[in-house]
């Protein structure tokens, strides 16, 4: 069966380009006219017309609308917020004009692996209770194993700093690593026995550290086969992450 030509593909990479431009423009038209704050999530991942257009709005509070020679005042009350996370590059680097417009505030990552196991264990059992996953509670030593993974890829050594690491391109966040969790939630209580085992983490996992399919693939089997497979305990871990 024959899949879809280049001109296919490149008219729906446009369709959803334009959605999502379309969709932004909605919601900070609603914010404006309402006088809310608007929030916009992973800001250096949306295309640059897009970030062109906060500029004005964060400076003037006005939305111009060229097509109808006409623009939308900001009521009073109105703002914007934005995130964005340091290590990842985006599709789209800010450019300086509009980080002029922002007053940055950098959140530290926790600073030890106690603190990040419990921001998790709180948020995931707080999504869980929200989407009524009918699944027991993650074990703890499961949500310390992940956010092990993550700190130690992240850091660039192992827990005990014997051993030096590679990093991969992505910024293995602590809200990733509450993804992770909650997927592997998911997948314990509707494809498992409610438990979630090293199996149901594993692509979450995988997914989240291979960014680049290349080089992060490498850097992963290489944490895999050096730190994964002798460590104790973790045999489990070694081989669901194997078949991904």
């Amino acid at each position: 069966m024959l899949g879809p030509d280049r001109h296919q593909l490149d008219t729906v990479g446009l369709a959803v380009e334009l959605e999502v431009n379309l969709l932004a423009g909605v919601l900070q038209l609603r914010a404006m006219q309402d006088g809310k704050i608007a929030r916009v999530e992973e800001l250096t991942r949306i295309p640059a017309e897009v970030q062109d257009t906060l500029i004005t709005i964060l400076s003037e509070k006005t939305l111009p609308i060229p097509e109808l020679n006409s623009e939308v005042q900001a009521v009073k009350g109105f703002n914007l917020i934005a995130t964005a996370n340091d290590r990842d590059r985006g599709v789209n680097d800010l450019s300086s004009a509009l980080k002029r417009r922002f007053n940055t505030v950098v959140l530290p990552l926790p600073d030890t692996v106690d603190e990040e196991v419990d921001i998790v264990q709180r948020r995931v059992a707080s999504l869980g209770a929200a989407l009524e996953l009918p699944a027991e509670a993650p074990a703890l030593a499961e949500i310390r194993r992940i956010v092990t993974v993550f700190r130690e890829l992240r850091g660039g050594q192992t827990a005990d700093g014997k051993t030096k690491l590679k990093s991969p391109s992505g910024t293995l966040s602590t809200a990733e690593a509450i993804s992770v969790v909650n997927s592997g939630l998911s997948l314990a209580a509707h494809f498992g026995d409610g438990v979630m085992r090293a199996a149901d983490a594993a692509s979450g996992l995988v997914g989240a550290v291979i960014k680049d399919p290349v080089q992060d693939r490498l850097v992963w089997q290489e944490y895999l086969e050096t730190v994964v497979k002798e460590r104790d305990g973790w045999k489990d871990l070694y081989r669901a992450c194997r078949e991904h």
